[in-house]
């Protein structure tokens, strides 16, 4: 479990052994191990919005691409997290139109399928279905994430972060060093796995 209480070198072993340990863990293991964390409360779209726009594939009256609405109330992004759709083990991109169209079951944006997640956990999600699919899902997602991770690690260096990107670094828990150790480890294990 993070410890985002205090920056001491008590609390970044923590987080580091937390982070390791997601690494050792199967993507399902890992998934329960951060729901367990923090329960999702509410789908990712809204139900009603999504089962009509599902009927007319995802267009809107003047035959535009649209997407559902989102439940705004889903969002953890203030305290620093993000969602992690839990079926991306079975197909890529679960929140993009495309992937919708392609799977328009409901099942796969409603809460119990849903996982909040720092940067760095999800970017472990990922690395985990890349290495459990031999690179065919969850690529994609282990190869962005980190650009993200180090723009916000170069905007701290630099005093050019601005709040929210301080609430999604805090999230991680770890100075940047620890964080590129770290990296390095999942690089390794998705290599070597």
């Amino acid at each position: 479990m993070l410890n985002y209480s205090q920056d001491n070198e008590n609390t970044h072993i923590s987080n580091i052994n937390h982070y390791l340990q997601l690494m050792k863990m199967s993507y399902k293991e890992a998934v329960n191990e951060l729901q367990g964390r923090e329960e999702c409360q509410y789908d990712y779209f809204n139900r009603q919005s999504f089962k009509n726009l599902a009927r007319k594939n995802f267009k809107s009256i003047n035959k535009k691409d649209r997407m559902p609405n989102y439940n705004k109330n889903r969002s953890k992004y203030s305290e620093g997290l993000v969602l992690h759709h839990v079926y991306e083990i079975k197909f890529k991109n679960l929140s993009y139109l495309k992937s919708i169209r392609n799977h328009p079951d409901f099942m796969y944006q409603q809460k119990e399928n849903l996982v909040y997640c720092n940067l760095l956990e999800h970017l472990i999600l990922h690395g985990l279905i890349a290495k459990e699919t031999k690179n065919k899902l969850g690529i994609g997602g282990y190869k962005s994430i980190p650009a993200q991770i180090e723009d916000l690690y170069s905007k701290e260096k630099n005093n050019k972060l601005n709040n929210q990107e301080k609430i999604l670094l805090g999230a991680i828990g770890l100075e940047y060093q620890e964080y590129k150790i770290l990296l390095a480890k999942a690089n390794k294990l998705l290599n070597d796995g």
